[in-house]
């Protein structure tokens, strides 16, 4: 797990995105994420949106929601993630950036071209970040509430 000090206002927000596009792109290759992702796909056929599917609900089922400390951005590497759970049996903790990183590595690990959109639901202050694929919205944190998709504000990364 990584800590930092987030910078202040939207230069910590972008600071943030780049850090997890990088722990997607140094990750996606690894020997442990391709193999389950492709455990998670394995009934799927080629089926775009049932992959999507399954591996954002691996998330959602596999990952606890939890807050990072105020002041503090925690980004969690999938490895590391895939690595305590096959070991411990215990789920993992992260917030939405941490569930979004696990997910698009996942399906960037099987030849989808997942981007990050960090958008605020109402005003100019960014909050909530979920990963776009397909032009599907794939959120792993839905159960724990209806974020909408309508937002006020939004930008796309590319990963």
């Amino acid at each position: 797990m990584e800590l930092f000090a987030q910078l202040p206002g939207e230069a910590g927000i972008f600071q943030t995105a780049r850090m997890m596009k990088e722990l997607v792109n140094k990750n996606y290759l690894h020997p442990w994420i391709r193999e389950r992702a492709a455990e998670l796909v394995r009934g799927c056929h080629r089926n775009l949106r049932c992959e999507e599917d399954s591996l954002t609900n691996y998330v959602r089922n596999t990952i606890q929601y939890l807050r990072d400390p105020v002041d503090v951005e925690a980004l969690h590497d999938p490895v590391t993630f895939y690595e305590r759970r096959i070991r411990t049996d215990q789920n993992v903790f992260g917030d939405c950036d941490d569930m979004s990183i696990y997910l698009a590595t996942l399906l960037k690990a099987i030849g989808h071209s997942p981007k990050f959109r960090i958008m605020a639901r109402t005003g100019n202050e960014f909050h909530h970040v979920h990963v776009i694929c397909h032009n599907n919205l794939l959120d792993s944190t839905m159960s724990l509430g209806n974020y909408p998709t309508q937002y006020s504000r939004a930008v796309q990364v590319t990963i």
